[in-house]
């Protein structure tokens, strides 16, 4: 039987507030399957324990398939990366779509939500796994960097999107406020896998919530003052 040729997927170039680079189609339901598959067993024996054997037989295909998508088993982890980033933030976004109207509410829905996804064991332990390949791999490094820079910018659209409304004055977000938020997220989430103390973790969680819920209101009402007062300093025109 003649293999049939591959015809390679074209890498999709990054851009900061789009995806990472792509590899294959994620519209192919073979190519999902794989990924599946591969996020389970990396999540599970880490990426040097796992061979392209093991996702094949994880996946239910041959060794064969998988090498038909994905050249060698370091390109299937630069995908398996973008892919799950690119999967989480559409499911904050779809979030964030659906929030309710009130400001408030919509701050704590969201920091709750981006929680939520955060805490997914299999989420957490490939990202442990991608920041120890990233210090041994220089495209993991540079993929990881456009990623953390990425999820960035999602915080502040999404901070900007939640506290605003029709009668707010527009605000810009300070850039260490994205920063911090990421940070804290991520190592509150390491130390709950680390020691086990979920109710520890929440309820730290829950004081950074509400004094993130401060900062946030403290940084509206200042974008607001600061713009009455431009409007209150300007000088009227002269009449021609």
């Amino acid at each position: 039987m003649v293999k049939p040729k591959r015809v390679p997927v074209p890498r999709k170039p990054a851009k900061s507030h789009d995806e990472l680079p792509r590899h294959s189609d994620w519209q192919n339901p073979r190519v999902v399957q794989i990924l599946d598959a591969a996020s389970r067993c990396f999540a599970r024996d880490g990426f040097a324990g796992t061979t392209v054997q093991q996702i094949a037989r994880e996946a239910g295909l041959t060794k064969s398939m998988i090498h038909y998508y994905f050249e060698s088993k370091q390109v299937l982890i630069l995908e398996l990366q973008a892919f799950i980033h690119e999967r989480y933030f559409r499911r904050v976004q779809s979030k964030l779509d659906s929030l309710s109207p009130d400001s408030e509410s919509r701050v704590k829905e969201a920091l709750w939500e981006v929680y939520d996804v955060i805490k997914d064991k299999q989420f957490l332990r490939l990202q442990l796994e991608t920041f120890a390949e990233a210090g041994r791999d220089p495209n993991m490094r540079n993929r990881m960097m456009l990623a953390m820079e990425r999820s960035r910018e999602f915080i502040d659209m999404g901070a900007n999107q939640v506290v605003d409304d029709s009668q707010a004055q527009p605000i810009k977000m300070p850039a260490s406020l994205s920063l911090l938020i990421q940070s804290t997220l991520l190592g509150l989430r390491i130390q709950e896998f680390l020691s086990g103390d979920i109710k520890m973790s929440r309820r730290a969680y829950e004081l950074f919530v509400a004094m993130l819920t401060g900062s946030l209101t403290w940084v509206q009402d200042e974008s607001a003052e600061v713009s009455k007062t431009v409007a209150t300093d300007t000088p009227p025109q002269e009449a021609p």
